[in-house]
């Protein structure tokens, strides 16, 4: 379970006046390892003791590049592409565990595109501004990637090929409308500090994609294709004698919805949330400009989906202690 959103802050410590750049490249990285099983916000630790966990690593890098409309607009174009693997264990008749079977999925994910609009001009003398974007997301990413999944039954090794589980196909199937905004406010006399704030919100109205999971509890023959978010918010500090440098230290909280806020909520998903702290390093340059965080889980909720409530159960989910997101833009 992970939110492929991102909130980008916009603003904080940037040139607030028109270069004459007009064109921004990015390249941005997604690292997690999830291992951790949760149902709800009680941890199975026992899967770790087992070795029966269930463990997702994800790589996802993405372009971007960003068009300047003017000082106020701007249009970005987001091309990510999905490496992932899936760890099963694989248990005998006693349900020990004996083996693992790995699946591998990647390929190109889901292309988003979004506007983005500045609420206020940008001026030297600002102390701080809104943006906010509307886009959408294409279903450019294949939701129905295959692999051969490796049981034993009867003390005998089968295998079979299946769709790999959702949470590791480079797309989800479905047309999306992308909703962010970002906000920042200058801090003090000199404006070394700065408050941020930003999130998206990703509406999947389409309700299922038609593709099985292979699970047989009711209502989870279908993939639904889910509503995603993240959130973030904290402080930056960057005097200007650490020489473009600054360090951030905030709270960000990502997930997938429960219930859509359009369309239906059937089919299965995890849904659920992390919220985390999330300290971050910046550097910027004339043109150039680096970023690293890494978000630390303090919290982990898997929720119960609509075939949960349906069926009285409450299914659980893989959860990461710590993501790394990095990125690096050019402008041009």
């Amino acid at each position: 379970m992970a939110s492929r959103l991102d909130a980008p802050v916009l603003g904080a410590f940037d040139e607030l006046t028109d270069s004459g750049q007009k064109w921004q490249v990015s390249f941005s990285w997604r690292y997690q390892r999830s291992d951790r099983h949760f149902r709800g916000t009680h941890e199975e630790k026992n899967r770790a003791v087992e070795d029966s966990e269930v463990i997702n690593t994800i790589n996802l890098g993405e372009i971007s590049i960003r068009y300047n409309v003017n000082p106020r607009t701007s249009v970005a174009v987001g091309v990510p592409f999905l490496m992932a693997t899936r760890s099963h264990p694989i248990r005998d008749a006693d349900r020990v565990v004996v083996d693992r079977s790995v699946l591998n999925a990647r390929g190109l994910s889901d292309v988003t595109v979004v506007a983005r609009r500045l609420m206020w001009e940008p001026k030297p003398e600002r102390r701080g501004n809104v943006t906010v974007g509307v886009g959408v997301k294409l279903p450019t990413g294949a939701n129905n990637v295959t692999d051969t999944r490796e049981r034993e039954v009867d003390g005998v090794r089968v295998t079979n090929v299946e769709t790999v589980d959702q949470s590791v196909q480079p797309g989800d199937g479905g047309f999306g409308v992308i909703v962010d905004v970002s906000a920042y406010r200058l801090l003090g006399s000199h404006g070394h500090l700065a408050l941020y704030a930003s999130g998206a919100y990703l509406i999947n109205p389409q309700g299922t994609s038609g593709v099985q999971t292979y699970r047989s509890r009711s209502g989870e023959e279908i993939m639904s294709i889910a509503d995603q978010y993240v959130f973030r918010a904290g402080l930056l500090a960057g005097p200007a004698s650490w020489k473009g440098f600054s360090l951030g230290l905030g709270g960000r909280i990502e997930g997938v919805a429960v219930h859509d806020l359009i369309g239906s909520s059937e089919g299965f998903r995890r849904p659920g949330y992390a919220v985390s702290a999330e300290p971050s390093l910046s550097w910027a340059r004339g043109s150039h400009s680096f970023s690293l965080a890494i978000p630390i889980a303090v919290h982990r909720n898997r929720q119960r989906s609509v075939p949960d409530f349906a069926n009285g159960t409450h299914g659980d989910a893989a959860f990461a202690d710590w993501l790394v997101l990095a990125s690096y833009s050019r402008r041009f």
